[in-house]
């Protein structure tokens, strides 16, 4: 009796470790309902497709929504490129401005090692200490009564500007108008007056003689 059913425990033992072995060397499957209702079998090959496919799809999901945070990161930027090329065009003229001042800078530097000529002008509180014989440098002369003075004041106007050192005279002496320039007390510093002035105003340079009269001498000269 009892080896009777020590040899049945044997053989179920025996039977329970066939069973397991054969689980285990037994290829994945999984089961799931068709459209009938019935079980059917998926093969490791089959499971694998399927994989591939789900693996593929996430990853075109990823890609998807890749692009999109890329998309919204650009929005989101606040530098457009119209900004930027503001930026470039700001450094173009930052740059010029750099040139410009260190070409006005060596513009002033060298003005200053120029060496400018002292120039006379004459004020209001100038008073005449006497009246002597000296030479004036007649500029214009015209006897039209119409035309004659304007054109004299005009004439005066412009020399003033460009040598305002030397005084102006308007006068007029029948039947002329007539523009007289400076008072010199030799012939040499007239003519050396009339020849800057014929330099910078040619076109009047036939209408200037240097003529003889009566000067004032004023308290700095």
């Amino acid at each position: 009796m009892f080896k009777k059913l020590y040899i049945r425990a044997l053989c179920l033992s025996l039977m329970l470790i066939v069973a397991l072995t054969a689980g285990a060397q037994r290829p994945q499957v999984t089961d799931r309902l068709n459209r009938s209702g019935q079980v059917t079998v998926d093969a490791p090959k089959e499971l694998a497709k399927r994989n591939n496919a789900d693996i593929g799809k996430q990853q075109s999901s990823g890609s998807k929504d890749k692009k999109l945070k890329e998309k919204d990161k650009k929005k989101a930027d606040p530098k457009s490129e119209e900004e930027k090329l503001n930026e470039l065009d700001d450094e173009d003229t930052n740059a010029k401005k750099e040139e410009d001042k260190k070409k006005d800078e060596e513009k002033k530097k060298k003005d200053e090692l120029t060496p400018k000529k002292p120039k006379r002008t004459h004020t209001s509180q100038q008073t005449i200490e006497s009246r002597g014989v000296g030479y004036r440098i007649q500029a214009y002369s015209d006897n039209n009564y119409k035309t004659a003075k304007a054109a004299a004041q005009k004439r005066a106007r412009d020399i003033a500007m460009k040598f305002p050192q030397y005084r102006s005279y308007i006068s007029y002496k029948a039947p002329a108008w007539r523009l007289r320039i400076g008072d010199f007390k030799t012939q040499r510093e007239a003519q050396a007056a009339l020849h800057r002035i014929k330099s910078v105003y040619p076109k009047f340079a036939r209408e200037m003689v240097i003529v003889r009269d009566r000067i004032n001498v004023w308290s700095n000269d």
